[in-house]
């Protein structure tokens, strides 16, 4: 995701981050644990790996962006009741064709050049503000 500054290239600021789910896993032990393999769709490069926890006292959700790395790691905090919800509903996504897809509205603007490239000078972390899910059905 590092990418340097021209001065050919027009940055706008974005305030959310698009991703689309590519893979699902559930680690359980002593709470559940969903782990997503995500790309991006309105950033043009890199990867997403996005976790799913269960709250424990003043946690925020957040994301990380890697400047040595195409990575961005984000962590997204529900209530145990919360999590059992999201496993049922996204259950309910058996044959559609169309991937899980959430937005992530963040504190923070990022800057993306015409082309999607995201703008890191530095490691970046970010809190969330709210975390909307689409889960198609059929």
């Amino acid at each position: 995701m590092k990418s340097t500054p021209n001065i050919k290239s027009k940055w706008k600021k974005i305030n959310k981050v698009i991703l689309r789910v590519d893979s699902i896993d559930l680690n359980f032990i002593k709470s559940p644990v969903i782990s997503f393999d995500c790309g991006f769709e309105n950033i043009s490069r890199g990867r997403c790996k996005l976790t799913l926890k269960e709250k424990n006292k003043n946690q925020k959700d957040n994301l990380f962006i890697h400047s040595d790395k195409a990575l961005m790691e984000v962590n997204v905090f529900y209530n145990f009741k919360s999590l059992e919800n999201f496993l049922k509903y996204i259950s309910l996504k058996k044959n559609s064709l169309r991937k899980v897809k959430l937005t992530l509205n963040i504190t923070d603007s990022l800057m993306v050049n015409q082309s999607g490239d995201l703008y890191v000078k530095d490691k970046t972390e970010i809190e969330i503000n709210e975390v909307i899910w689409n889960i198609p059905i059929l």
